[in-house]
């Protein structure tokens, strides 16, 4: 016997791809809109009275790791990384890796831990497993991972699975403190006054680093 035929289901499937546009859309607009000067959204990217960089709802500076998946709204992949000296970040960082939060947008947070602090970590880590790009991971020891939930979040990188060029760039954030032709076919604009250095990668996804002005 043929099924009958269900509005009701086609309406359901309907709503849930529209939720679905609808909250991917939503990720980029509010971590990546023009910044308000003491803004009061949670949501809105601004500089607070104490010049704390507010960004996706975190407050760089001042939320910690535990705080920040609560915002979120999902676990971190949290890891020790040796970074290259050719590397800008170069040498020992802690970073919490959200790899996605809607429509695959990732989110990287580094956390603010001492040098020697990450050091003392370093010894009770795993051996380091190096990348092709010559970073090396190191997972955390079940106590040191109970410990970096407590830890400030510092800066904030966003990488959105959306094409930016430097026109949608300018529209949101206006005209960059700078620009920089890099390798690679790289683009880098400076936002010195909200903290935000982007990154336009013609092979590869663009970059939104935000950190405390």
């Amino acid at each position: 016997m043929p099924k009958s035929y269900s509005p009701t289901t086609d309406h359901i499937g309907l709503w849930m791809l529209l939720a679905v546009a609808v909250a991917t859309a939503a990720l980029f607009f509010w971590s990546s809109s023009n910044y308000q000067q003491h803004g009061d959204s949670k949501q809105k990217t601004h500089i607070d009275t104490q010049g704390k960089l507010h960004v996706m709802g975190i407050t760089l500076g001042k939320t910690n790791l535990k705080q920040a998946e609560f915002i979120l709204k999902s676990k971190s992949d949290v890891a020790l990384y040796i970074y290259p000296k050719e590397d800008p970040r170069a040498g020992l960082k802690m970073e919490a890796f959200f790899p996605a939060i809607a429509d695959h947008t990732k989110v990287v947070l580094l956390l603010n831990i001492t040098q020697t602090k990450l050091e003392e970590i370093e010894t009770r880590a795993t051996i380091p497993h190096q990348y092709q790009n010559l970073v090396a991971r190191m997972n955390l020891a079940p106590e040191d991972s109970r410990y970096v939930r407590n830890t400030i979040v510092s800066e904030l990188t966003l990488i959105p699975n959306l094409v930016l060029t430097a026109k949608s760039l300018k529209a949101r954030f206006g005209e960059p403190d700078r620009m920089l032709k890099l390798k690679d076919d790289k683009e880098r604009y400076n936002y010195k006054r909200i903290g935000l250095q982007a990154t336009i990668n013609k092979d590869g996804p663009p970059t939104l680093h935000f950190s405390n002005p």
